[in-house]
């Protein structure tokens, strides 16, 4: 997890852009293929706002408090945003000091399933990639079949197995 990097995505905008126009197998597993790669920007609220240094790099203040915000469909189910580069990100909002963090595939999973104190997840049902343009939804579900079958696969193991 990176705040304020730069990040683009051209495979997987392409990979997106195969799958919507025509769905087989190959095309989704073109895509999943890029989106474990990629970072993604995250818009964040960071508290206190962070201060550039005396060489303009800006850092984060020890016990700074960072918010992703999600979006809610009209049904009042929520999401993390997820965007492939800065064009993406403005769709939504195009705000001068957008913070950002550069996160993976495994930040966002971790962020879905992680349990707090009380044992329960993030009330996000997953995120979407490009909200504004491609509008791809990853489950909470999805998110943890995908890290389960990363993790075996680390372990030299089939997921199929049991």
């Amino acid at each position: 997890m990176e705040f304020n990097k730069p990040v683009s995505n051209p495979m997987l905008v392409g990979a997106i852009e195969l799958m919507k126009a025509e769905d087989t197998p190959d095309h989704r597993n073109m895509f999943l293929n890029e989106m474990m790669k990629a970072f993604f920007l995250a818009p964040a609220i960071v508290e206190p706002a962070p201060e550039p240094d005396e060489t303009g790099k800006v850092k984060l203040a020890a016990g700074s408090k960072v918010q992703f915000p999600m979006l809610t469909t009209k049904d009042g189910k929520r999401f993390f945003m997820a965007f492939t580069d800065w064009m993406e990100l403005k769709k939504w909002k195009d705000e001068e000091n957008q913070q950002t963090f550069a996160l993976k595939f495994e930040d966002y999973a971790a962020m879905l399933l992680r349990k707090d104190a009380q044992g329960n997840t993030s009330p996000a049902l997953g995120f979407v990639i490009n909200p504004y343009g491609g509008n791809i939804v990853i489950s909470k579900e999805m998110a943890a079949g995908l890290m389960a079958a990363r993790l075996a696969k680390a372990k030299g193991k089939n997921p199929e197995e049991k």
